[in-house]
């Protein structure tokens, strides 16, 4: 079975690889699937092309080799899983965390919150929680239009913290908010339930350097995400708790996904 190196080299020599020994490495490495597809389209137009450009240096193929060397371990192997996989065992993992930690320990006024109002929020922080995911995780370039991603953080921050402003039910018009603490122990509630999610999300991304983009897609899934669990497990009102400790969890991730970029880029 050959590997990436040697498909590489294999097609700038002009060659295409023999499918018969190529085809298991395939199956699990997707970037090498699509320098094949449409009669190795790909393959051909790129080798062309590197043919044209200046000569390389010596330790140009001795440097790439070492990073497919490294491509190795656990989280390699799921690197290389296919978006749609990726995109499953991310989102399965929230649902049940979300079933756990927003249904099975429910808010006190469960029974008598406005299904309207729940309705409402399970759709739309539903629909932008996948689509953050489906954009993160997909194969569309790194570099994509700032309206790809900005959008979606900016919903992120600014519905949970309009959702401080909407009316309380009984049950918050009679639960103490707790003051500091108490927005801090909801904060810390929504942070440890999404902080697996978090650690998904860095196993299955392909980006090395995690950039902007990465940050405000984490940012809005997770923020959105803690924000849905706990509306479905706090019954405390107030604008004060609600902001402190609910609507503020999207810029605290946020903040901690650009801190992890920068270091991971070095000075």
């Amino acid at each position: 079975m050959m590997d990436c190196s040697e498909i590489r080299d294999q097609f700038l020599s002009g060659e295409l690889p023999p499918e018969e020994r190529v085809k298991e490495h395939l199956a699990g490495c997707p970037q090498c699937r699509a320098l094949f597809e449409r009669d190795a389209e790909l393959g051909r137009s790129l080798a062309a092309q590197v043919s044209q450009t200046l000569p390389f240096s010596e330790d140009f193929f001795a440097q790439i080799d070492k990073t497919l060397e490294q491509e190795t371990g656990p989280r390699a192997w799921l690197r290389s899983r296919p978006s749609g996989l990726r995109f499953a065992l991310v989102l399965l993992p929230l649902l049940l965390l979300l079933l756990a930690g927003g249904v099975l320990w429910q808010r006190a006024d469960f029974e008598h919150y406005p299904l309207l109002r729940v309705l409402l929020l399970l759709c739309a922080y539903g629909v932008a929680i996948m689509l953050a995911f489906g954009k993160e995780l997909s194969e569309s370039p790194r570099h994509a239009p700032l309206r790809d991603y900005l959008g979606l953080l900016a919903f992120a921050l600014f519905v949970p913290a309009l959702a401080a402003f909407a009316p309380a039910t009984e049950a918050s018009l009679h639960t103490p908010s707790g003051g500091v603490s108490g927005a801090f122990g909801c904060f810390a509630y929504g942070a440890l339930f999404t902080l697996p999610i978090a650690a998904l999300l860095w196993a299955f991304d392909r980006n090395d350097r995690p950039s902007l983009r990465t940050a405000c897609l984490s940012a809005a899934a997770l923020g959105l995400s803690a924000n849905l669990l706990l509306e479905l497990h706090c019954s405390k009102g107030g604008p004060e708790h609600v902001l402190l400790g609910h609507a503020s969890l999207g810029l605290v991730w946020l903040a901690a996904w650009i801190v992890t970029s920068r270091v991971s880029r070095g000075p």
